[in-house]
């Protein structure tokens, strides 16, 4: 096998330490800014669900809300990619 060169890593400085990209900074600021607004706001909230109607802390409903459009959002993305994978190849 062929020795492929090494691939400078994009994320360390000249100097050998971390430097963040812009998207992990973005993506830092919005989970602290998603974290500061989950404990500002715990007052009780009803949620209303198909067949129910529940009574939780607002942080926790943002918080499950965040986290149902994550898994959304990365299964959306995986398949994007596998399309985009299959129709290169």
């Amino acid at each position: 096998m062929m020795d492929q060169p090494s691939r400078p890593d994009p994320t360390a400085s000249a100097s050998g330490g971390f430097r963040p990209t812009p998207r992990q900074v973005g993506v830092g600021v919005a989970a602290l800014l998603l974290i500061v607004f989950i404990l500002a706001n715990f007052e009780s909230a009803e949620v209303s669900f198909i067949f129910t109607t529940v009574t939780l802390p607002l942080g926790i409903v943002v918080l499950v809300t965040t986290l149902i459009g994550m898994g959304i959002g990365a299964t959306l993305g995986i398949r994007r990619t596998r399309r985009r994978q299959r129709r290169d190849s």
